[in-house]
């Protein structure tokens, strides 16, 4: 990736970062500052992303970010296959522990939701919805807070971050999506680059 297309990227961070400083200005309820300070921190460590080559650290940074900001208990990373099936490659709980294979149980309908509509998909609390509170998954897993954002890069898909909770997501706002748009762009873009490096140094 060149770096003027990587500079555009950035600055699409920086876009939300400034609407997020925006509303800070105004809010004075301490629920809502807390939110938008954990948004604007998040937003921070997706910059961050671009200076680590490591696939495995970067991997581990996209899910911990993801896992703070949704204060959810578990994230995985999936990158799709030949034939576009997303398969496991990294899971962390909230208190930092990599998950395995073995613990990759997840709402597959969310999954295919984000990938169908090429965009992230929020179920801040899936036992509240009419369609999703009856599926197996949520019910057996007991999820509440459920995301899935795909890693686009221009009009390719790499794969998808996905992030689940037995807590409803409080405060749900536009932020959510907006943040979580960004995070999974962001990390799509510094995915590419770190598998660049590795090919480049190998």
């Amino acid at each position: 990736m060149d770096e003027e297309r990587k500079q555009k990227h950035l600055e699409s961070v920086d876009e939300v970062l400034a609407a997020v400083r925006e509303d800070l200005k105004y809010t004075r309820e301490t629920g809502d500052v807390y939110e938008l300070r954990a948004l604007q921190l998040l937003l921070q460590v997706t910059k961050a992303m671009h200076s680590e080559h490591d696939i495995y650290a970067l991997m581990a940074m996209i899910l911990d970010s993801a896992l703070s900001f949704a204060s959810a208990n578990r994230a995985f990373l999936m990158l799709l296959d030949d034939k576009g099936n997303p398969r496991f490659k990294m899971g962390r709980s909230y208190d930092g522990a990599n998950l395995s294979q073995s613990d990759f149980v997840i709402s597959t309908s969310v999954v295919e939701q984000a990938l169908l509509a090429q965009s992230p998909f929020i179920l801040a609390d899936a036992q509240l919805d009419e369609e999703f509170s009856k599926r197996d998954s949520i019910l057996e897993l007991d999820l509440r807070t459920v995301m899935a954002a795909p890693l686009r890069y221009e009009d390719h898909v790499l794969g998808l971050i996905y992030v689940d909770s037995n807590r409803p997501l409080t405060r749900y706002s536009k932020h959510h999506m907006n943040v979580l748009t960004s995070l999974s762009d962001q990390a799509a873009v510094a995915i590419l680059n770190a598998q660049k490096f590795e090919t480049q140094s190998g």
